[in-house]
């Protein structure tokens, strides 16, 4: 009778018992392949389960030497379990198999290979020194399906006799389990990568639709991409032309496996691009890797869409709130001031009695309330100017027409209800802090690259600004220095300026949003 793979258990075990003239030592093998097997569906740590089964593999089939490999993705070995060697050889032996001879023979023709005498084949070249002579030996593919994940092999089989069909096919169930022990590793594995992003989505979504987070503040994004996609490097671009957003983590200009990303929102309108790479060792970008990135990029981009849609909707009740009170103020205020003003004007009777002088002073008084209120009426009702509404717009053209012509790298940062909550009178503060600062460092760091971040946490807005330059000087003047720190102080905020890690200045303007 012929087994192959394990497709019929109950021969093989005849075929063990017969094989044995002691049924005890029968019942050992059997034993010992049970205990594999249950080593498979219990140990979590797949090393551990893969050492198991080769040393299982030794014992069954009386071998003097084992191995197990396992491949990678992209073809390379990934690992490499041994068993029957000691530590002093292992390491006169040096690095590890590279998958060619006859051990990646086994992998490519996806087939057992069972030799009396290995040196006979001519695919059994390069050995290193100090490997040990080898002579009966037996390799099986691992694999699940149509899918090869690495090979299981043993040599040198007691006594000096070859391997039998009963061998190979014990070693074939072996390799059965080894490749479902891979498979439920990798599948496990996938599961959680695929649960770190969706954590991660889940984490950026919340913070923009709470407004905790700019829809412009490419830069933390591009951190949590880093930080779940385990790569060497993140890019993150939004937008186009001068309009882009682009913020980089980690190192992305090295070489490596490089995954591209579509940024798609709504009806699949292209907002940007996401790309992750890895070193040059990394292995390439699988399938489901690629859909996962998909997935949170997408997820992401329409919540940046929504977080831009509800900053308008804000936008659009506050200039229907800016239009009601004009409105009242005309139509009531103004009005009632008026004809208070009449009234008055009424009894004054002789103007030039000090009864009369003072009447007469209090109606022109209302006058020039009146006046006061169209003006406010006038501001309120007439429609901004992108730049005066906007306040990201606004810093964003201060900072580019500040730093034109400069040999300077800028950074903008935006975090929080910045454009709802921070009114026109502190926003002129803002901005000259911003151009104070960034005046410093063109006129007197020397720096290479300044950041400039604006955020509203609380009821604060906070403004930090830094540079690479050469640092604070010891003496010289710094009346622009104490002029924000003046108009910290006096808006109920604190000012600071210290060194920047690893070199450079950083400073730091905090004032109550409220406090215009």
């Amino acid at each position: 009778m012929e087994i192959e793979g394990h497709g019929d258990l109950t021969a093989l075990v005849s075929r063990i018992l017969d094989r044995t003239d002691d049924s005890a030592a029968g019942r050992d093998r059997l034993a010992l392949l049970v205990s594999a097997a249950q080593t498979v569906t219990r140990e979590l740590d797949l090393t551990h389960a893969l050492q198991r089964i080769v040393e299982v593999g030794r014992e069954l089939v009386g071998a003097r030497y084992g191995a197990l490999g396992v491949i990678a993705p992209d073809g390379s070995l990934e690992r490499f379990l041994h068993s029957g060697l000691t530590v002093e050889r292992a390491e006169r032996i040096g690095s590890l198999p590279t998958g060619h001879g006859i051990l990646g023979a086994v992998v490519t023709d996806a087939r057992t290979i069972r030799l009396d005498r290995l040196a006979d084949d001519p695919r059994s070249a390069g050995f290193p020194a100090h490997h040990p002579p080898m002579g009966s030996f037996l390799g099986v593919p691992i694999r699940v399906g149509g899918a090869v994940f690495g090979n299981l092999y043993l040599t040198e089989r007691a006594g000096g006799d070859p391997f039998d069909e009963v061998d190979e096919a014990l070693i074939t169930t072996l390799a059965a389990m080894a490749g479902t022990a891979i498979a439920n590793s990798r599948l496990y594995e996938r599961a959680q990568a695929e649960r770190r992003w969706l954590e991660a989505s889940e984490r950026v979504i919340q913070r923009l639709l709470a407004g905790q987070l700019s829809p412009d503040d490419a830069a933390e994004v591009a951190e949590t991409v880093l930080a779940v996609s385990e790569a060497r490097g993140v890019v993150l671009r939004i937008g186009e032309g001068d309009a882009e957003l682009a913020a980089t983590a980690g190192d992305a200009l090295g070489d490596g496996p490089r995954l591209d990303v579509p940024l798609l929102g709504a009806e699949e309108r292209r907002l940007g691009t996401l790309e992750i790479v890895r070193g040059p060792d990394g292995h390439p970008f699988e399938e489901g890797e690629r859909e996962t990135a998909e997935r949170f990029a997408r997820s992401v981009a329409i919540a940046r869409e929504l977080a831009l849609s509800r900053i308008d909707e804000q936008r659009l009740a506050l200039a229907d709130e800016r239009e009601r009170i004009a409105r009242d103020l005309h139509d009531h205020v103004i009005q009632s001031l008026f004809a208070i003003g009449l009234t008055l004007q009424s009894t004054v009777g002789d103007p030039t009695s000090p009864m009369g002088a003072k009447i007469a002073a209090q109606v022109d008084a209302i006058d020039a309330t009146i006046r006061q209120i169209r003006q406010a009426i006038y501001r309120l009702s007439a429609a901004p100017a992108a730049e005066a509404y906007s306040l990201r717009a606004r810093i964003n053209t201060l900072v580019r027409q500040t730093l034109e012509g400069e040999d300077l790298d800028s950074r903008l940062e935006f975090s929080g209800p910045v454009d709802t909550l921070v009114d026109t009178s502190l926003g002129d503060e803002v901005a000259a802090v911003v151009r104070e600062a960034l005046s410093n460092a063109v006129r007197h760091a020397r720096a290479r690259a300044v950041t400039v971040s604006m955020a509203v946490r609380g009821a604060q807005v906070v403004i930090t600004i830094t540079d690479d330059g050469i640092g604070m000087p010891v003496s010289g003047r710094r009346s622009g220095l104490e002029n924000l720190r003046a108009r910290a102080v006096e808006l109920g905020g604190t000012f600071a300026i210290g060194p920047a890690s690893p070199r450079g200045t950083q400073l730091r303007w905090v004032v109550p949003w409220k406090a215009s």
